[in-house]
């Protein structure tokens, strides 16, 4: 209480703090931060790639194997600045999005091909 300034002393001693306002009233939540960074991040990424990096923090190996997966389609595709030592320095955002980048072009391919044999 002494270091809060007078004009909040004054408001504390002319409070009626068993007045039913005062036990009902409305609060005002300001958004939490976590709800401010996953609603930055849904603009930014692939759903399941959100999932995979809270993974990462759980299984480390998991994003290893991203790394991976992502420096070899790199490497078919000619993306030569992709290869792991690189990709080691990269955000977890960056890694589960580029996995899902190379893996739905894979899907869309082999999907366009076994309809193009039909």
């Amino acid at each position: 209480m002494r270091s809060l300034p007078s004009s909040d002393l004054k408001l504390l001693s002319s409070a009626d703090f068993n007045s039913p306002e005062t036990h009902y009233s409305t609060i005002n939540l300001a958004e939490q931060p976590e709800q401010l960074v996953y609603e930055s991040l849904t603009e930014k990424s692939h759903f399941y790639s959100l999932r995979d990096q809270l993974l990462f923090i759980f299984k480390p190996e998991l994003r290893r194997e991203y790394e991976f997966y992502i420096s070899e389609q790199a490497g078919i595709t000619g993306y030569k600045t992709l290869v792991t030592s690189n990709l080691q320095q990269a955000s977890d955002l960056t890694v589960a999005n580029l996995y899902y980048y190379f893996h739905i072009r894979d899907k869309s391919k082999d999907e366009t091909e076994v309809v193009s044999a039909n």
